[in-house]
Formats: structure tokens, C-alpha cells, sequence
């Protein structure tokens, strides 16, 4: 797609009123971190239950930024504050933690940007630094970090109980 035919993309804070589209975004990407690797149980109403894990911060410990193409929501990203424990140094840390970008919007640098907006206000939240969990399966998001300057730090398993090797008896 040539520049001359790239729509125009708005950025914006959430308001309430997205609040529908966005749940059923969750609920899309929800479906997808199935689909590269998530092994954890599938909630009920997952889109509500995830609004309602930041809804009473958003503006103060949390943001969602908006993508929109003629006035349409096209894509999200949720970024949060948090203090990481003591014995971890105590300080705030950023998190990006979630974006969905319809399929019919991608490859237009939406994620690059919402990503950005997010990063640019976890900075001026004073935040010690930022993290992400990407699936490991999910190389699209995991490039689209690597390019900004990610570092893998640590890794993430998960031990089913029906695939729990038991020691075997000498």
C-alpha cells in the first residue's frame, strides 16, 4: 500500500463510551493468545472482566490508547503502572500490557505508534522502566519490541499437571 493510499489514523485516549468495542478487541486477543501459546484456563466474559481490572485507574495508574481510521476503532493498547516488590528495588515500572489491532488495520504502524503514546506517558509517570510479556509464539509483537529497544530478561513457564514428568524410581 503506497503512502498516498494510507488512511488518515487518529489517536486518542479511551472513553467510556468505546468501552463496548474495546471488550469484544480483548475478547479477540484473548482468543489469539490461545492460538500462540497460553495455556491458562478460558474465563467467562473475559472482555468485562479484563475492563473491569483497570477501569477505576484509568487517567491515574492506567491508560488506553485508542487507534481509530474514519472514526471506526481500529486498535488499542493498555499501558499500566505498578511498584515492583522491595527485595526487586522497590521502584515503579511500566507495562504494556495489552494491544489488539483489527486485522483489516495492520501494517499501518498502529502498533508501533500505540505503543509509543503508552511509552511516552509511562515516562512522564517517572516509572524506572518498561515491561512487556509477549507469547512465544507471538513474533510479530516480540519484533515490533525488539526494534524499540526490549531486552529479553527473563522467561516464563508453565507446568500443565497432565504433563508433569514424575521422577522415576531408582
Amino acid at each position: 500500500m503506497g503512502e498516498i493510499n494510507r488512511p488518515k489514523v487518529n489517536y486518542r485516549l479511551v472513553n467510556e463510551a468505546d468501552f463496548p468495542i474495546i471488550m469484544d478487541m480483548y475478547t479477540q486477543l484473548n482468543s489469539f493468545f490461545y492460538e500462540v501459546g497460553y495455556r491458562l484456563p478460558r474465563p467467562e466474559n473475559v472482555g468485562q472482566v479484563w475492563l473491569d481490572t483497570f477501569r477505576r485507574t484509568l487517567g491515574r495508574f492506567s491508560n488506553v490508547y485508542i487507534a481509530e481510521i474514519d472514526q471506526k476503532v481500529v486498535g488499542f493498547m493498555l499501558c499500566r503502572v505498578k511498584r515492583v516488590p522491595a527485595y526487586m528495588g522497590g521502584v515503579l515500572v511500566g507495562e504494556l500490557s495489552d494491544m489488539w489491532i483489527a486485522e483489516e488495520a495492520r501494517r499501518l504502524g498502529i502498533g508501533d505508534k500505540l505503543s509509543r503514546l503508552a511509552l511516552d506517558w509511562l515516562r512522564q509517570q517517572g516509572v524506572h522502566s518498561v515491561e512487556i510479556q509477549v507469547l512465544r509464539d507471538n513474533d510479530a509483537s516480540w519484533k515490533l519490541y525488539d526494534r524499540m529497544g526490549f531486552k529479553l530478561e527473563f522467561r516464563v513457564g508453565r507446568l500443565l499437571w497432565d504433563e508433569y514428568i514424575e521422577e522415576k524410581p531408582a
